[in-house]
């Protein structure tokens, strides 16, 4: 079950862009449905000017004061939204100048969850999903949410639906399923619990032609024992949750993607490879967090 922690916060990064604001909205209403403080961060990445030797002095220091006044802009703008939005939330912001990867993974380090949007654009949200997202994802210190937005309907962040959940046999799963039956509790929605594998038959079917149906079969039954005894205690500990647990033989990422379109979040593990995915979990949490028609929260391990 996930605690909340009455010393610790959620921690959104913006840049002033449509998508940071997202994400911003996105926050507040965790922090919000949770009781926490919300801290809105601004990084003006000066580390991205530093190799540029045709800047005079005056010139990078007039660079640097429109970062600063940029970022200032945009954690008001941001302020604002959850003032207006949510005054129940306590925020407070932060402005540091550096570089938004290692700035970003060391605020991680004291918040129980970090929100960052899927693109965006200036001194932070120029490298946001390419960097930022993902070092949060590979080496912050919290679980991530990535704040994306259904690219069909204007980007619009969907605040209805089911949460789908991805789960394997890594450790980082448990986490998952943790994170997806609580989120699923607080928003009053269903979970959508998916187990994806490639089963070893399919590997002997294309080699020999003949798919080995007595392997088949016993291999499914082990796959769906597993997987029911991994949700079996959440159920337990939240019998208001509505789950559908669904067992897919195919690529996990894929299959994820397919459940996204009607969900308001994924919930995947950080790290782990196994059932789920044959692969290392990154690449799946990576498939997603580009691909995914709705926020992805990747729960790693609290340091």
């Amino acid at each position: 079950m996930i605690t909340n922690h009455s010393d610790s916060h959620i921690l959104v990064g913006v840049d002033g862009s449509a998508a940071a604001m997202n994400a911003v909205g996105w926050a507040a209403a965790e922090a919000d449905r949770r009781a926490m403080p919300l801290v809105i961060a601004n990084i003006s990445d000066v580390v991205g000017f530093g190799d540029v030797p045709a800047l005079t002095v005056a010139e990078g220091i007039g660079i640097f004061s429109r970062l600063d006044t940029e970022g200032r802009k945009a954690l008001t703008a941001a302020k604002q939204h959850v003032v207006d939005h949510h005054p129940a939330v306590r925020v407070t912001t932060v402005q540091k100048s550096g570089g938004p990867v290692p700035e970003m993974v060391e605020l991680s380090r004291n918040a129980f969850l970090t929100v960052v949007g899927a693109s965006g654009v200036g001194g932070f949200g120029s490298m946001l999903l390419g960097s930022v997202a993902m070092a949060l994802v590979t080496a912050g210190h919290s679980p991530v949410a990535v704040i994306r937005g259904d690219e069909s309907h204007d980007g619009l962040v969907p605040r209805t639906g089911p949460v789908v959940l991805g789960v394997d046999t890594s450790a980082s799963s448990e986490e998952a399923i943790a994170w997806a039956f609580d989120e699923a509790s607080r928003r009053d929605s269903d979970l959508i619990a998916v187990h994806a594998w490639t089963a070893y038959v399919d590997v002997y079917a294309r080699l020999y032609g003949v798919p080995p149906f007595d392997e088949i079969d016993a291999q499914v039954e082990a796959e769906e024992a597993a997987f029911a005894e991994r949700l079996a205690g959440w159920r337990e500990k939240y019998p208001d949750v509505t789950v559908t647990p669904l067992l897919r033989s195919g690529k996990p990422a894929k299959t994820l993607l397919e459940y996204a379109d009607d969900a308001q979040l994924v919930v995947v593990g950080s790290r782990g490879h196994g059932d789920f995915t044959g692969v290392l979990f990154s690449s799946v949490s990576r498939s997603l967090i580009h691909k995914a028609p709705c926020p992805v929260l990747v729960a790693r391990t609290k340091d």
